[in-house]
């Protein structure tokens, strides 16, 4: 594949040139820390066990704590430039029958069976600035918020594997201005995962383990937000690329979960990211196959409520 065929395709419609990022500082930390907290390698319930039902009447209907993150992540898959973030946020959990939300973000049910569920999810990825790199001088990239529907198909549950599941998920991507508030159609991704989760290492262990292999795919919209080299932005070693719509790259994580106390937990967590034979590979915005991201996050629960309810 070579940039020439991908000219032909005629220019995608280039994301407006913005001003320099530190005049969004304040609302971009926010929302980096929301999409770190929206679970950059699986879901809450699995990563802290919250899916377990106590003996004693079940876990509280909400709570609010606060959560110390520290998180080394790349700019995008595929980029060779990483940051690491280090910040408390906030957090709130909500166990309601039907809407629920925890560090994956707010989801809602449609339907909740012995072996299926179907949810309407909702998800966030932080921006990415121009760096220093190889996107230098390129507009920045405004945070993204996807929503659609996802299912979830159960294969196993037992107690010493909790649950293995197969889970499909296809959303609607917008990107958002905090500058003037303005939210931008960004196209459509998708993927495929198997979730082997709440696992014991051994009978007396104090940690919970769980991992993920997923697959990913995406429109020439969604790629090209990412990978797309328009004509302002062309240099020597920056030909023009427009990407393709389909195969996105794999991933391979997992997590370590373990309760210091009644209102204190820990987890740490890492995650493998692949782009070999993804539609958009030859983009020279990317400069490796792979990276990694790794994290932690201390969490501090302040408060409950006195309303109980169990979650099978």
């Amino acid at each position: 594949m070579n940039s020439s065929r991908k000219v032909s395709k005629g220019k995608r419609a280039g994301v407006p040139l913005r001003g320099k990022c530190h005049r969004v500082i304040i609302p971009r930390t926010l929302l980096i820390a929301l999409g770190l907290v929206c679970g950059a390698v699986g879901r809450a319930d699995e990563v802290t066990g919250t899916n377990s039902v106590p003996a004693t009447g079940g876990q509280p209907l909400w709570e609010i704590g606060v959560a110390g993150l520290s998180s080394r992540l790349p700019y995008y898959r595929g980029s060779d430039e990483y940051r690491t973030y280090t910040f408390p946020v906030p957090y709130v959990v909500y166990r309601g029958e039907r809407f629920q939300a925890d560090r994956e973000g707010a989801r809602g049910f449609f339907y909740k069976g012995p072996l299926i569920e179907t949810e309407l999810s909702v998800n966030g990825n932080p921006p990415v600035n121009d760096g220093n790199g190889v996107r230098h001088g390129m507009p920045e990239l405004n945070p993204l918020i996807e929503i659609g529907p996802a299912v979830r198909v159960y294969l196993h549950r037992g107690s010493i594997v909790k649950n293995v599941y197969l889970e499909g998920a296809a959303r609607v991507v917008s990107s958002l201005d905090i500058h003037d508030l303005g939210v931008d159609y960004q196209g459509v991704r998708g993927g495929l995962g198997l979730v082997v989760a709440g696992v014991k290492p051994g009978p007396k262990s104090p940690w919970t383990t769980g991992g993920r292999l997923g697959l990913d795919v995406a429109d020439s919209r969604y790629h090209g937000y990412f990978y797309d080299v328009d004509e302002p932005y062309v240099l020597p070693n920056r030909p023009e690329f427009h990407s393709d719509g389909g195969y996105s790259g794999a991933s391979l994580s997992g997590w370590l979960f373990r309760r210091l106390g009644d209102d204190v937990s820990i987890s740490v967590f890492a995650k493998w990211d692949n782009c070999e034979g993804a539609v958009y590979e030859d983009s020279p915005l990317v400069r490796t196959k792979n990276n990694i991201t790794v994290g932690a996050a201390l969490v501090w629960k302040l408060t409950e409520s006195k309303t109980k309810v169990r979650r099978k």
